[in-house]
């Protein structure tokens, strides 16, 4: 009830006039495909929300059968119900209203950085959840083998953006591979909840709905599980991922909350490069 209060007095406090921006990083890491970093913008304010991801491939091969590297966006604007995405890497964009996605369906008709950056690893919401359950049924082997788990809420805090988070380290392993979390969760998630709230409000806008990406993999690969687990409250701001099979290869993923602060309102924060060039969708 005092968090709720609290909420409520932090909306109130935040008017058209500021906005609310996070930078997180994401770091991948496997067997031939070689590394890869996406990072993501978001920008979020009443009525108005924009998400910016880069996505760098190390590995020559991969990055050109990947079409090189990338650097979408999407805009949503409430005052013009309109959706806009960009590729900032070819100076062009696309649009379409909110009454356009509505009469499909609520689900939007051009591409946007969830479909054209789906090898970046939290830009495809709905797919984080598939491979979730991929990954999990991995760890189970073919025979039912029984899991050896670990889970270890700990008293370690560290600063993450500004922010106080306690570490929690789960480890999942049986006689054909191991999986290793360390996630770092906070309590103080005012700004979180407000930048995903106004990204919520103008999808319902227009008739959609938000994806939500685990709140935790490693809670989401116990639950199917079908093991009992202590959770831990709030959101996370920062985690690795490491998985290893019997030949010691394997797949590692790290995700950070860089930064997270509320500024002053910048109109320019969500408008689309006057250079770019408007097309008809994007490739």
């Amino acid at each position: 009830m005092n968090r709720l209060l609290l909420y409520i007095l932090f909306i109130s406090s935040i008017s058209s006039q500021t906005q609310v921006v996070i930078e997180e990083v994401m770091f991948m890491e496997a067997p031939y495909v070689g590394k890869i970093k996406t990072t993501t913008q978001k920008f979020a304010s009443n009525g108005f929300f924009r998400q910016e991801s880069s996505l760098d491939v190390d590995r020559f091969i991969i990055r050109m059968a990947m079409g090189g590297n990338k650097k979408y966006g999407t805009i949503l604007n409430g005052d013009s119900e309109a959706r806009i995405i960009y590729d900032a890497e070819e100076g062009q964009y696309a649009f379409e209203s909110f009454d356009l996605i509505r009469n499909n369906d609520g689900k939007p008709t051009l591409k946007g950085m969830e479909e054209n950056m789906n090898f970046g690893g939290g830009s495809n919401r709905q797919s984080d959840n598939e491979e979730a359950k991929d990954e999990n049924a991995e760890v189970e082997s073919e025979d039912d083998e029984e899991n050896i788990i670990k889970r270890t809420i700990t008293d370690e805090i560290k600063v993450i953006a500004g922010l106080r988070a306690k570490k929690v380290v789960t480890s999942i392993e049986n006689s054909e591979r191991s999986v290793l979390f360390e996630e770092w969760f906070t309590t103080d998630t005012l700004l979180l909840k407000y930048a995903l709230d106004k990204e919520k409000e103008l999808i319902e806008a227009y008739g959609g709905e938000r994806q939500n990406m685990p709140r935790s993999f490693a809670e989401s690969m116990l639950a199917q599980s079908g093991k009992e687990y202590d959770s831990v409250e709030g959101r996370l701001l920062k985690y690795s991922m490491e998985m290893k099979n019997e030949d010691d290869k394997g797949f590692k993923m790290k995700w950070e909350l860089k930064d997270i602060k509320e500024i002053p309102f910048n109109s320019d924060d969500f408008v689309v490069n006057k250079k770019y060039k408007k097309v008809e969708k994007l490739d």
